[in-house]
């Protein structure tokens, strides 16, 4: 059974720096927009997604991050891109640091077939934008932009930085 991973060991560390397993999805919708959630932590949009839990397959992972905070069922996900290093590193509102390893996927969705809804409470509003016609970068969490630039230049290939 999966461990809750970041509450356990926060537990054990407190606020300090720590390294985690990202998980975060680019969903596609039939007209080629973008889904985005708006964080109630901190009001950023971002990628949905969350971190990797202690004996979780990374498929598992990133289909139960995306339906807690989306309501959708992924079926099929392919990996877009790892990104890492210091772009990577959020500084949370409660003192918490993490630098975050992201593996960062890539599914499609038919809106007509799917039902978006917040279920986890860490998020005010998930839609669906245009490519062009993103919200300002400034309002993107902290290595939103990376994966969505790539998105935008139409570059499928994987990525790893």
């Amino acid at each position: 059974m999966p461990i809750d991973y970041i509450p356990y060991l926060r537990k054990k560390v407190g606020h300090e720096r720590i390294l985690s397993v990202g998980l975060s999805c680019l969903i596609l919708n039939e007209k080629n927009e973008i889904l985005l959630e708006k964080r109630q932590d901190n009001g950023l949009y971002c990628r949905p997604g969350g971190s990797l839990d202690l004996g979780e397959t990374v498929i598992e992972g990133i289909k139960r991050e995306v339906f807690e905070e989306t309501g959708i069922r992924l079926k099929e996900v392919s990996l877009f891109m790892i990104l890492s290093g210091e772009k990577m590193q959020i500084h949370y509102p409660n003192g918490d640091i993490t630098d975050y390893t992201d593996l960062v996927f890539l599914s499609h969705v038919n809106s007509k077939d799917i039902t978006l809804k917040i279920q986890d409470g860490e998020s005010t509003a998930l839609e669906f934008f245009p490519l062009n016609a993103l919200p300002p970068e400034d309002k993107m969490l902290t290595g939103t932009m990376y994966a969505l630039r790539k998105l935008q230049k139409g570059d499928r290939t994987l990525t790893i930085d």
